[in-house]
């Protein structure tokens, strides 16, 4: 065996056959008796799952059923406005979960669940039939709301009034209208009511846009029209744009307008490019960027996981649904207050359910979990903030443990150690799930 090349094996094992023991897996992984776990959504939370299931099992089954042959990170694609990053190096594929991790990748929908039979149903099982699970990991990620703003709907986001929420086309497609824009111009951005995904994001997005214009288009304008009092690294973004941008000033090229204020969009003029706010201004823009509410994800709906709420519940411990004890639900479909929603909090999610089934699996009561946020942001270049958050379980319910938040405005090295930090936290957070 140890003088045949590696194409041989191949041949002899297939690939996932090889690439399973070169991982170390036995023989007994594919055994019939060995326990299968399904899972749904390869984006953040369910790849991490694959991961490290299989890092902490080397028996288990492991199916991730996910449509898409590559996943784009949401996490660093603001910086695409700004052209510090690609679309290409946000872009990663599930080669390696296949071939150095024995996941077996199904490109499908998943479309229904038969709690009762224990299958997930996709969209082309007409060929396959349905998947059986021992146990179900469901990570879909949120849906988008647009039709609480009236006027707005998920076909103008894919048209001419992105949102560009979820990294892809739609990003690139906001950022040519900020390139074409006329000298001079204006673009409004509608920053949603919490809970959202990743809540410095929107203002993130300003910074960056704005640093973009300010070489390409001086006299352009950012008007952010929020439907909150106030946001994550407040002080730090104000502190930033006052310094750079001339925040406050007749000459700033950001505005920010609180809810109080009259930030809040309640309708989009699509054919005017005109935003009208809570107390009736109407606002024409010559880009228009409306981040919509986010719900669950209507898999979750669909299938009954939501219970017919906004978001999903489930064991703070475990992490499983309240439908079925063998459902587990991850990431930012699932209400976790006071945790917000953030792709690394989605990562934690889902290690500390691979470890609850494990221990089941080996007859062991599940341990009581520590889930972290660290949470970096960019206001510019050389002017990065940071958050750190610990949150237990006490008496059935999840509380924040610790909490610590940049402070510092005129500490000009930490900033720029912060901002190296986020790049490189990036770059580092998508390699521990897809490398």
């Amino acid at each position: 065996m140890n003088n045949l090349s590696r194409r041989e094996l191949i041949k002899q094992f297939g690939a996932a056959g090889l690439s399973t023991g070169l991982f170390g897996a036995s023989s007994q992984a594919w055994a019939k008796n060995a326990p299968h776990v399904v899972i749904v959504g390869g984006g953040i939370g369910g790849a991490s799952a694959a991961k490290y299931l299989r890092i902490i099992d080397k028996n288990v089954k492991i199916t991730l059923i996910e449509p898409n042959k590559e996943y784009i990170f949401c996490p660093g694609s603001n910086e695409i406005l700004n052209e510090t990053v690609t679309m290409e190096e946000l872009t990663v594929n599930y080669e390696t979960l296949k071939n150095r991790y024995a996941v077996n990748v199904i490109t499908d929908w998943a479309d229904d669940i038969d709690y009762a039979g224990k299958q997930v149903k996709t969209r082309r099982s007409g060929s396959i039939g349905s998947i059986a699970y021992d146990k179900l990991i469901v990570s879909p990620g949120p849906d988008y709301h647009c039709e609480a703003i009236e006027g707005y709907s998920k076909a103008l986001a894919e048209g001419d009034f992105p949102h560009a929420w979820k990294a892809g086309a739609q990003t690139t497609k906001l950022f040519e209208q900020m390139k074409s824009m006329p000298k001079g111009g204006t673009v409004a951005i509608s920053s949603p009511p919490m809970p959202y995904r990743c809540p410095p994001a929107p203002y993130e997005r300003a910074s960056f846009m704005a640093e973009w214009l300010a070489h390409h288009n001086p006299t352009a304008k950012i008007l952010i029209l929020d439907s909150k009092d106030g946001f994550t690294f407040q002080k730090h973004y104000l502190d930033y744009w006052t310094k750079v941008r001339g925040y406050g000033t007749e000459n700033s090229m950001i505005e920010w307008v609180s809810a109080k204020n009259g930030g809040e969009v309640k309708q989009l003029d699509a054919a005017n490019k005109t935003l009208i706010t809570a107390n009736g201004d109407k606002i024409k823009a010559d880009v228009i960027n409306i981040i919509p509410n986010h719900t669950a994800a209507q898999f979750a709906k669909d299938t009954g996981l939501s219970q017919g709420q906004e978001w999903v519940s489930i064991d703070p411990m475990t992490y499983q649904s309240r439908v079925d004890k063998d459902v587990y639900v991850v990431g930012d479909v699932t209400e976790s207050s006071p945790m917000v929603k953030t792709g690394y909090l989605a990562s934690n999610h889902s290690k500390v359910v691979v470890q609850a089934i494990v221990d089941e699996f080996n007859g062991k009561a599940p341990s009581q979990p520590l889930y972290t946020n660290n949470c970096v942001a960019l206001a510019g270049d050389d002017y990065g903030m940071s958050i750190t958050d610990t949150f237990r379980v006490q008496n059935g319910k999840i509380v924040k443990q610790y909490g610590h938040q940049s402070t510092e405005l005129d500490n000009t090295s930490l900033h720029y150690v912060r901002a190296s930090l986020a790049k490189n936290w990036q770059r580092a957070f998508r390699r521990d799930i897809f490398a």
